[in-house]
């Protein structure tokens, strides 16, 4: 087998599984949620959370899913070329660092947008002055999140300007809830009040033209009223919920497993302590196995006397500290 550089430092014994099956029944399921009409945005921000964004689209790309959520325009520009019929949504609002190449190339390419100030509008529409290109932009609504969303009086004025201008068209109005994965719901809910008081101030409900979203992973599951046109399903799609439910709604299937070989059997004595800081010490006599995973590859150091792993059919602890490129 040959090895590219960037291959020659990568152990063909530690293995990252992805289960295509589970992946695409994921997304089945959050679908079966919402109304049939109700738009599909995959979110493959941060390498897919981890799990590889070139390998998620490829699985995503023919499933049932019109969107998929990046972080970036690079991300955006990463997955492109592997994207077919969906459209490819960009969550990081463009600012004034964005060159005026890349904002060509959002409108090229059709990219959905967010802007955040009707400054950051004017620089859009300075570079796409005198072309053809129209950018498709999104409007994200501040309810109660307190991150990035713009207040209702400035968001109407953008979304104005969006309309009035030759290079720009309103494709989207958003929010993001800050609660919906919590037991108690009412600030979720106070959010998707503020929210809709919002798109009938705005009066968009009536507009075909645009897409309102505000569901994550979250509010798909345990708020129904919050579907509107897309969900933006992230964290579940790969197999979680977001905080442990009782009684949820549909089954999810983690779609990754993390596989690495024992390198060695080593016996512990009672009372020794084990590995950097002496965080663990054994109970009893003590066969421990030490595992060539560690930080470095991404196991984080945060598992350390608090994670399991299976070997054969058995859960067993990681015992003491996870160190750069082992563990026990």
């Amino acid at each position: 087998m040959r090895l590219y550089r960037s291959q020659r430092f990568i152990r063909p014994d530690l293995q990252c599984h992805i289960y295509s099956n589970a992946l695409l029944d994921n997304v089945r399921n959050l679908r079966s949620l919402c109304p049939p009409k109700t738009k599909f945005c995959a979110v493959v921000k941060a390498n897919a959370y981890g799990h590889g964004i070139e390998e998620a689209v490829n699985i995503l790309k023919k499933a049932n899913v019109d969107f998929f959520a990046v972080s970036s325009i690079y991300e955006a520009i990463h997955i492109d070329s592997i994207v077919q019929d969906q459209s490819i949504f960009i969550i990081e609002a463009i600012n004034e660092t964005h060159s005026p190449d890349h904002i060509s190339l959002c409108a090229q390419k059709k990219f959905h947008c967010v802007v955040s100030s009707i400054e950051t509008l004017d620089h859009v529409t300075n570079v796409l002055a005198g072309t053809d290109d129209v950018i498709e932009l999104h409007v994200n609504i501040e309810t109660g999140m307190g991150r990035c969303g713009l207040a209702p009086e400035e968001a109407l004025m953008i979304i104005e300007k969006i309309d009035k201008q030759k290079n720009t068209r309103f494709a989207g109005v958003y929010t993001h809830f800050a609660t919906a994965d919590e037991e108690d719901l009412t600030y979720a809910y106070k959010q998707l009040d503020n929210f809709n008081s919002f798109l009938d101030m705005a009066q968009l409900r009536g507009r075909d033209d645009i897409i309102i979203h505000a569901a994550n992973s979250a509010a798909t599951i345990k708020i129904p009223q919050a579907h509107f046109d897309m969900v933006r399903c992230g964290i579940s799609m790969y197999g979680y919920y977001s905080r442990f439910m009782t009684n949820p709604p549909i089954p999810l299937k983690p779609v990754m497993k993390l596989q690495a070989p024992i390198g060695r059997l080593k016996n512990i004595p009672a009372g020794q302590s084990v590995s950097y800081g002496c965080s663990y010490k054994t109970k009893r006599d003590t066969v421990a196995a030490i595992i060539p995973l560690g930080y470095a590859d991404g196991y984080w150091r945060g598992f350390s006397n608090r994670a399991k792993m299976k070997i054969a059919d058995k859960y067993v602890p990681v015992i003491g500290r996870v160190c750069m490129d082992q563990l026990l």
